[in-house]
């Protein structure tokens, strides 16, 4: 969940009186400590299997239990290395690194903070395995890395090898993510990043946004005083805090105290409170608790939506904005050919119409065409109230046919046509849009049946079902939608798709078979994002072999929703791809648009979350390697289901969902 307010923690060195420096944190409005869990006047025992006298740290009653739960993130002692090529160094290390988790473990403290020293991290994920399958209270691990290697970084100065410094930068991302890897992606697992007085490039800071950063270490060496003599810093330094804090990481204040140590905590209260308001962006409000929690998608078809759905729904304040700009250009071009048609010659067909309609309204509109408008899978109304507005608006008279299959929201059409709309020209219609015939046929069909991927909640299906319902020449809004792609990195979301499930084998490899919606945050992408599949409305029929178009048992035109589609993207850096981030966009009418393609995402919109495509096997992928992916949309006569593949080099994922065995939607 994104954060409200920003939380800082105070790193001690050494706690010589851990109560005396947990006080002294909580008197300066430090939310929590950063404190050894070895007291450095007690000797360690190396030698296993032998009998100590005394402990090797403080007693636990220093502290209340709250205390030690709440308030304190216990730091290992950051010389251990589990994985020191000496194997003498190493067999120490591992037994004082057990003693101090085990330890931790009794403490009950909730983040344990470890060091990372390089890519090698066996040992240490072994250990760390250990710990987690034979614990009762799971404490976070912290894993805390420096921003760029200095030792790598040294190397390239004393070379005079500038070009290659960016290689300082990234190797620190690795020591973490190939340790996060042989932890299979555990959401127990984060990452600390320790801030340099310099920044890498734009590119590989957006890179460790897409990380688990539980915190930031922002020493006191980095800030510069101010000409009051308050501590601040540089405003690239600004940005990087704002923006690693609204991914919910929290701020840790570490070094020599420079300065009051209530300024450094006044300052990044004012730097969070100075942030662009959040309220100004309606989406980031409406997501606000929702920030990378997966949701199985709507199958609307298959299932009856509930009322809070339908509520959620209709409080999109740009949606059915411009749904109401689409219709009244639609019903404005109507107007304007059937002008034109009078103008040439009246035809019999117009008469009968305006025969048919004759006992309508006052003689002055008598005169004017009624166009008939099918709202299909009209919901609660908020199409039918577009409708009605943009007939207003364009001075159309217009009858208005609503179709809706779920029984509740019939009962509430209902309720409105009696006591809101009386004295307007509205029909309600339960029933399947795809299997009704209804006269007299509509000019315009109007409905919001696209899902987070565009195609997802079976749009063609149910408006090519209802193909019959439309006149020829007719108008279908929306016209066009596409479904896009992009690669991401997103640890997170992964582990998340692997842990939403009982825990056997087969429901893990489901839920990574499986589109979730969710409002991605925590996410970087690693390249473009790229146009999937395309359908349009009302659709041509397929044709033989002898070019003439196929009709089915009603005589409609018989179509074919099967898609496939092969994309590239080439790799800028060095990184992991954990699947996909799904998109669409639509074409309504005319050039009336509504997207939730970030680069061309309609503001204000919050109907659609995007859609997170897994892969079951994270692949690492380097800077100038190609990512092709396939896509299948399949169809067959009681449900549709996505398949996918990607390819890296010569590494190539399993097949996902063969046969929609995992996912598919129900027609």
């Amino acid at each position: 969940m994104s954060q409200l307010e920003i939380s800082c923690g105070l790193d001690y060195i050494t706690t010589p009186d851990l109560q005396a420096c947990l006080t002294e944190a909580l008197h300066c409005n430090y939310s929590f400590i950063v404190s050894p869990i070895v007291h450095p006047r007690f000797r360690r025992q190396y030698v296993t299997n032998v009998g100590k006298t005394g402990g090797f740290t403080r007693s636990d009653m220093v502290l209340s239990p709250q205390d030690w739960t709440t308030r304190l993130v216990g730091k290992l002692s950051p010389y251990l290395n589990v994985d020191s090529a000496s194997s003498t160094v190493r067999q120490r290390h591992e037994d004082c690194m057990n003693e101090e988790l085990s330890y931790c473990r009794g403490l009950g403290v909730p983040a344990i903070m470890l060091t990372l020293h390089g890519r090698d991290t066996n040992n240490l994920a072994r250990i760390l395995q250990t710990y987690y399958e034979t614990s009762h209270h799971i404490s976070l691990i912290w894993a805390r890395v420096p921003m760029v290697c200095n030792k790598m970084l040294r190397d390239h100065v004393d070379h005079e090898d500038n070009g290659d410094s960016e290689e300082s930068w990234n190797e620190t991302w690795f020591w973490w993510s190939k340790f996060h890897e042989r932890l299979e992606w555990d959401k127990r697992v984060g990452v600390v990043l320790e801030l340099s007085a310099d920044l890498p490039s734009e590119d590989l800071l957006k890179r460790w946004l897409g990380e688990p950063v539980k915190a930031i270490i922002v020493p006191t060496s980095i800030f510069h005083n101010n000409k009051k003599g308050y501590p601040v810093l540089s405003r690239a330094h600004q940005q990087l805090v704002v923006n690693m804090v609204e991914h919910e990481a929290q701020v840790i204040v570490s070094g020599a105290r420079r300065s009051n140590i209530e300024f450094y905590l006044q300052y990044l209260y004012r730097l969070w409170k100075r942030r662009p308001n959040p309220a100004d962006d309606p989406m980031l409000s409406y997501a606000r608790g929702w920030e990378d929690y997966l949701q199985t998608p709507l199958q609307p078809l298959a299932d009856n939506l509930d009322t809070h759905t339908y509520n959620v729904f209709e409080k999109d304040p740009v949606k059915y904005d411009q749904y109401q700009k689409a219709i009244a250009l639609a019903l404005t071009d109507l107007q304007k050919l059937d002008t034109q048609v009078h103008n040439k010659d009246a035809s019999i067909l117009d008469a009968m119409v305006e025969k048919k309609e004759s006992g309508q309204g006052d003689s002055d509109n008598n005169n004017k065409k009624v166009f008939t408008v099918m709202v299909l899978g009209a919901g609660r109304g908020p199409l039918v109230r577009a409708t009605l507005n943009a007939a207003d608006i364009t001075n159309s008279k217009v009858k208005v046919i609503a179709v809706e299959k779920n029984p509740c929201a019939v009962v509430v059409l209902a309720a409105q046509v009696r006591e809101v709309w009386r004295d307007r020209d509205v029909v309600v219609v339960p029933g399947d849009m795809r299997q009704l015939n209804l006269t007299p046929k509509a000019d315009i069909i109007v409905s919001e049946l696209l899902g987070s991927w565009g195609d997802n909640e079976l749009s063609p299906e149910c408006l090519d079902g209802a193909a019959g319902l439309l006149k020829p020449g007719g108008i279908s809004i929306p016209c066009k939608y596409k479904s896009y792609v992009a690669p991401i990195s997103s640890p997170r979301l992964w582990a998340a798709a692997k842990a939403a499930s009982t825990g056997t084998v087969t429901s893990k490899d489901k839920n990574l078979e499986t589109l979730w919606v969710v409002y991605m945050q925590n996410k970087h992408d690693i390249a473009e994002t790229k146009e999937v599949f395309t359908f349009e409305h009302p659709v041509k029929g397929i044709v033989d072999h002898n070019g003439q178009e196929i009709s089915d048992y009603r005589g409609l035109p018989l179509t074919d929703n099967r898609r496939s589609a092969t994309i590239s993207w080439e790799v800028k850096q060095d990184n992991v791809m954990h699947g996909f981030g799904g998109y669409f966009d639509c074409l309504l009418y005319g050039n009336d648009i509504i997207s939730i393609v970030p680069s061309t995402h309609s503001p204000g919109m919050i109907s659609w979350f995007p859609v997170f495509i897994p892969i079951k096997t994270p692949l690492r992928v380097e800077k100038g390697q190609v990512i092709t992916a396939t896509f299948w949309r399949c169809v067959d006569s009681r449900r549709v289901w996505y398949e996918w593949i990607v390819e890296v080099g010569d590494r190539t994922t399993p097949l996902h969902n063969s046969n929609g065995r995992s996912s598919e939607m129900l027609l």
